[in-house]
């Protein structure tokens, strides 16, 4: 059980950010509250986490999955890998949906480098977007590929880091301790992230405003909810 043990450590790190992530919830709520839309941006392999939080029961409506399917390797790794090395390929990302002042933008990138990060955020910011940055702390400090060289929690309203390895990889072999294997970032950050929005939920709770959550669907009464959640929601969320 190395990796699910290892993992549990990592889990108590994150208590670390807990003022981080308070903040996060807080101007989630808020923004909740003022009719706004919440953002999730993912690339590569991040792509998982703008679907984790997307139409399912528990999440909320108003989550918007900036999904790339190009930069997700199911459309080519080839592809994905050349598009992630083209700066300004993050505006593109932004200008396809409906960002405005009332919004957050969640963005995950590990390494806190990768251009489709800075420039979606960079865009995102004209907007007066308010933006939260994922980010791993021993990759923090690095100069960024971008041209501007800034880290994306140099640019970021605000920065919750990761906890882990610098390369991603939780452990190394019995031998040859120079093979490593066992990437933790998605996990971690998908859990970072259900922390935060099950906070925001319980903030607008104490609001009196009843969160806009998806239900079950099972039961039909629970249905209707959803359908109304959407009605609410279309016309500020591309997949809906």
């Amino acid at each position: 059980m190395k990796y699910i043990d290892t993992l549990s450590l990592l889990l108590e790190e994150i208590k670390r950010e807990k003022e981080s992530i308070e903040k996060s919830a807080i101007k989630t709520a808020e923004s909740i509250k003022n009719g706004g839309i919440i953002h999730i941006l993912g690339f590569g392999h991040y792509n998982i986490l703008s679907l984790e939080f997307f139409f399912r029961a528990g999440v909320f409506a108003c989550i918007n999955p900036i999904w790339d399917f190009s930069t997700s390797y199911m459309d080519g790794i080839l592809k994905g890998n050349f598009l992630e090395r083209i700066e300004g390929y993050g505006r593109v990302l932004i200008n396809n949906h409906k960002l405005s002042s009332e919004d957050i933008l969640y963005v995950i990138s590990y390494t806190g480098r990768d251009l489709i990060a800075i420039d979606s955020v960079l865009e995102a910011k004209k907007r007066g977007v308010y933006t939260i940055g994922l980010i791993n702390k021993e990759n923090s400090n690095i100069p960024s590929k971008h041209s501007s060289k800034k880290n994306l929690k140099d640019i970021c309203d605000l920065v919750i880091f990761i906890p882990g390895p610098s390369d991603d990889l939780l452990l190394s072999l019995e031998r040859d301790k120079k093979i490593k294997t066992s990437p933790v970032s998605t996990i971690i950050s998908s859990i970072i992230l259900h922390e935060i929005f099950y906070e925001t939920a319980c903030i607008l709770e104490r609001m009196d405003i009843i969160p806009p959550l998806f239900r079950c669907s099972i039961d039909s009464r629970e249905n209707d909810i959803n359908q109304k959640l959407i009605k609410i929601y279309k016309d500020k969320i591309k997949e809906f």
